[in-house]
């Protein structure tokens, strides 16, 4: 994980505001809270009770008009269906009804044969063109329309986009609310929806049955907050308030934080590069915001980190004034012109040509439904001597569908061995996703190698890709060492934007030329928290990890990581004669957005500082990221539905400053460990009677609870680091 550009941090801001991610959205207007049930909010499923009933009388479907995409006026009964309607309200820049699309489109599909309508409709002003462009954008076969001065959505009292109903062939609602519980709050995730609440409710119509979960909360956008036009007559301010403009006081704060990612050709699922685009989607932004759910993974610390992807109150304060005060454009030349985007397409231009670039042979192809995939890609480098790095750089094809990679190393054989062994489909692959690539559980590898004999690791992270970024550049005074032999490897999180898509990754890598050769190296090492297992229905559940520093060193920066539990993490380092320092501390923990945290200067550790990691854990039915739907105990586990803390240190010293990797050696050993508690629990033994009756480990099962078979069995009594380097 290399150290980020200056220059590179003041040209992109924070970068990742709003991102692909951005789908917390409230439904809370720039001035007053509104119940939340017509908030577009949602609830964890622990929560989704006592909600108001459904209105008991049929909807008049036959006064009611809309609009097709070739223009044409006609009326809802029109396209209503014989067994059932199912209609889905859209906004073509909502983020979640851009996941909607696709999934709508598999359920018309599945219901086309049954007197099963299936329509999209849009909210009031929408043009006929952007019913086509969608439709096409998105491969729908079933009606778009739009909602003529919105009566429809005033029957049916439909306040969220996308927000689903179901109408029996009485045109009474019988179930309304949200597609599935993929996001049960908006922007948190499961790995994989738990209810299908959209097809469970409409099967019970079609089966003449009563609908088990009639009502749910909608998760999306709020109507009143999208798809607004100006306001043509902005109050008038006092003669001592200054007039806040678009040009001159907004556009310059939403360059520095949100332009890199909502600006064509890049991650953001809308633009906000434009007057329009600011009027259309910054009130949903503003809420984002005073929220903290945006910018990601913002960060806190005593010392000061490059990148924190945190927004300035005063900054807030500006956007507020702006849509209080009539969203006034202003005139660009009265405005400080903007700074251009970087070209992300290109590699970072200050620091010349790369002296490697690595590209991905085939391209990943990505369907369009389905949960996130986790890939790793192998790019290599065919080299017979160390590599010493000074900076790295990743660019993705396709930024739309690349949400954050983590770059590390491994030898080509190991490399060549997971391609063979784990090269096939992923636990996540639906219809749609190909390429090449291998599976693991978790991080770059399956197997924990010992260092070479100068203490080299054989594999180890070097760098992250957060859309948005450029190059991440070492220490002045460090290398990055890359062993002959070696491969790249990237963990490639693939994020689906509701399109079939494809995404062909390249790498460039600088090197440190000639003599030019640092005093120092950088390497990782790892705080693993002393976790067994989180116990079903805990809500906050404190796990620490803690690490003596052996000699004098440096720290470069912190990658934070753990998984769907998580709540917040941090790191202090309690400094001999000084007291505890906070280097890091991530408020609000979100599993998508992993990122390293880098300083502007490397901070002194002497030898003797005491580093603890900290996370707190939601094992609650109120998580609403909670994998498991009712909670179960999650033991550790390299799996995404276990769980780990497992915070990342970039340190800089004149020699290895863990030369034998014994601190991922106690994860590994406390991972084999729950492992063996986990199968106890769950009756899973991986172990035989040997006959000369002994009992051996014969493999070890995974979360599935699928068997992997050693070669030969391995004796539970000698350390992890020694079996686990003949584990598949």
């Amino acid at each position: 994980m290399p150290w980020p550009r200056n220059s590179l941090s003041k040209r992109s801001g924070f970068l990742v505001i709003l991102l692909v991610s951005v789908l917390l959205f409230t439904r809370v207007a720039a001035s007053e809270e509104i119940n939340p049930i017509n908030a577009g909010l949602g609830a964890p499923n622990a929560q989704q009770e006592s909600l108001p009933p459904l209105p008991e009388t049929a909807v008049p479907m036959d006064t009611i008009k809309c609009s097709d995409a070739s223009g044409v006026s006609r009326s809802i009964a029109e396209l209503a269906g014989k067994s059932a309607t199912v209609m889905v309200f859209l906004y073509e820049d909502c983020p979640m009804c851009k996941k909607a699309a696709p999934l709508m489109e598999d359920l018309w599909q599945g219901v086309r044969d049954r007197g099963v309508q299936v329509l999209g409709v849009f909210i009031r002003g929408t043009a006929p063109a952007e019913l086509q462009k969608f439709q096409k954008e998105y491969s729908l076969t079933f009606p778009l329309v739009t909602d003529i001065g919105g009566k429809l959505a005033t029957a049916l009292s439909a306040t969220v986009v996308p927000e689903a109903f179901v109408l029996d062939r009485e045109n009474k609602v019988r179930y309304l609310g949200r597609i599935n519980d993929a996001y049960q709050v908006r922007g948190e995730s499961t790995q994989s929806p738990v209810r299908e609440d959209l097809k469970e409710a409409l099967n019970d119509v079609l089966a003449g049955s009563e609908v088990r979960v009639p009502r749910t909360l909608a998760v999306g956008c709020a109507m009143d907050l999208v798809g607004n036009p100006k306001t043509d007559e902005p109050p008038l301010a006092s003669p001592a308030e200054k007039t806040v403009t678009y040009h001159e006081d907004v556009a310059p704060i939403l360059r520095k934080h949100c332009m890199s990612c909502h600006s064509e050709g890049n991650a953001g699922p809308f633009s906000l590069t434009s007057y329009d685009d600011a009027v259309d989607m910054l009130k949903i932004g503003l809420q984002e915001i005073k929220a903290r759910r945006m910018p990601p993974a913002q960060a806190e610390s005593d010392l000061e980190i490059i990148r924190p992807n945190t927004i300035a109150p005063e900054e807030v304060e500006t956007l507020r004034a702006w849509i209080k005060g009539g969203q006034v454009e202003g005139a660009p030349t009265n405005a400080t012109p903007l700074e251009p985007l970087p070209a992300l397409k290109d590699f970072d231009s200050e620091l010349g040509p790369p002296d490697i670039v690595i590209e991905q042979g085939e391209p990943f192809r990505l369907g369009p439904l389905g949960s996130d995939v986790y890939r790793h890609q192998v790019f290599p480098i065919n080299s017979d001597r160390d590599l010493r790095v000074r900076a790295i750089q990743m660019l993705p094809s396709d930024r739309s569908i690349v949400h954050h990679a983590l770059i590390g190393y491994m030898p080509h054989s190991e490399a060549q061995n997971a391609l063979r062994n784990h090269g096939g489909p992923g636990p996540t692959y639906t219809k749609g996703d190909a390429g090449p690539g291998f599976w693991a559980r978790h991080g770059i590898g399956f197997r924990l190698l010992p260092p070479r004999a100068d203490g080299i690791p054989s594999f180890s992270f070097l760098s992250a890709y957060v859309p948005g970024t450029g190059a991440y550049v070492a220490p002045a005074d460090a290398d990055y060492i890359i062993p002959a032999g070696s491969d790249i490897v990237v963990q490639m999180h693939y994020h689906r934007n509701g399109k079939q898509s494809q995404d062909a990754t390249r790498i460039g890598l600088w090197l440190r030329k000639g003599d030019q050769i640092s005093p120092k190296v950088a390497s990782m090492l790892f705080i693993h928290g002393d976790l067994v297992v989180i116990p079903a229905g805990v809500k906050n559940m404190r796990v620490t990890g803690e690490w003596i520093v052996p000699e004098d060193c440096a720290i470069a920066g912190i990658g934070p990581h753990a998984h769907m539990l998580a709540r917040t993490l941090e790191v202090t380092a309690d400094i001999p004669g000084r007291g505890p320092v906070l280097l890091v501390r991530v408020p609000r923990w979100d599993y998508d957005w992993q990122q390293p945290y880098f300083f502007k200067e490397p901070f002194f550790l002497p030898k003797g500082t005491k580093l603890t990691g900290v996370g707190i854990f939601d094992n609650s039915a109120d998580n609403p990221r909670n994998p498991f739907s009712p909670p179960q105990p999650v033991f550790l586990g390299e799996a995404t539905t276990d769980e780990m803390l497992l915070p990342m240190l970039v340190l800089t010293s004149e020699k290895l400053i863990d030369p034998k990797g014994s601190s991922f050696t106690k994860f590994a050993a406390s991972v084999a460990r729950a492992n063996f508690l986990r199968d106890i629990y769950k009756d899973r033994f991986s172990f035989e009677v040997q006959p000369d009756g002994t009992v051996l480990r014969v493999g070890y099962t995974t979360t599935d609870g699928a068997l992997h078979l050693f070669e030969k069995p391995i004796d539970p009594t000698i350390p992890s680091s020694e079996y686990e380097t003949d584990a598949p």
